[in-house]
């Protein structure tokens, strides 16, 4: 009697673009309980860690993703980056941003369109974060009345992420390759996460 094959658990292919179960339970897990926490479920009061394990995960599949394209080819380009960020992101976000302006130009006195319409161009540049910040806005005062667009906060924090973050990791990456010092790696690391805080 043979014994049945058995197929090896799915796992990151070598440029880290495979399906990974941890990652996608991660992301569900996070959906869950953002989803719960606006919906005002009981117990589901900590929408904000469902944002942060967002955060770290993207953290963790965009490091991956640039170390093993540097190390493994050199494959790993900066523009290219860029441009795939772009094409995944801008045309759906500029979309929610125009449909968003319209409405509030119908539906809104004028006042609360003319301020619709600057968080739009502040999210549109991926700045809705500062904007918020400036002004004051508490995301977690309910009773206040909230853009409509405040959500693109965290939009905003994520694409100021990938600008910044390529840069820091392919510099470390590339100069710790060219030292060939098996301590710098490390070193790198920890020199990359005092200057981002």
């Amino acid at each position: 009697m043979t014994e049945p094959q058995r197929t090896p658990p799915t796992r990151a292919g070598a440029d880290g673009r495979g399906f990974r179960g941890d990652i996608q339970g991660l992301r569900a897990i996070a959906v869950l309980v953002v989803i719960g926490a606006h919906a005002v479920v009981p117990g589901f009061t900590g929408g904000f860690v469902g944002v942060d394990i967002f955060f770290v995960v993207s953290g963790f599949l965009i490091t991956q993703l640039i170390v093993t394209g540097i190390r493994r080819d050199d494959s790993f380009s900066l523009g290219g980056f860029y441009a795939r960020r772009a094409r995944r992101i801008v045309p759906a976000a500029s979309l929610v941003l125009v449909v968003t302006v319209v409405a509030s130009i119908i539906y809104f006195n004028f006042i609360d369109a003319l301020d619709a319409t600057r968080d739009a161009l502040w999210a549109a540049f991926f700045a809705a974060n500062i904007r918020f910040g400036t002004q004051g806005v508490d995301y977690f005062a309910l009773e206040d009345s909230a853009s409509p667009l405040q959500h693109y906060w965290s939009l905003a924090v994520e694409e100021q992420f990938y600008i910044v973050w390529p840069l820091l990791v392919a510099v470390i990456v590339w100069a710790t390759r060219r030292r060939r010092s098996p301590g710098s790696a490390p070193v790198g690391a920890l020199l990359a996460v005092a200057v981002v805080g």
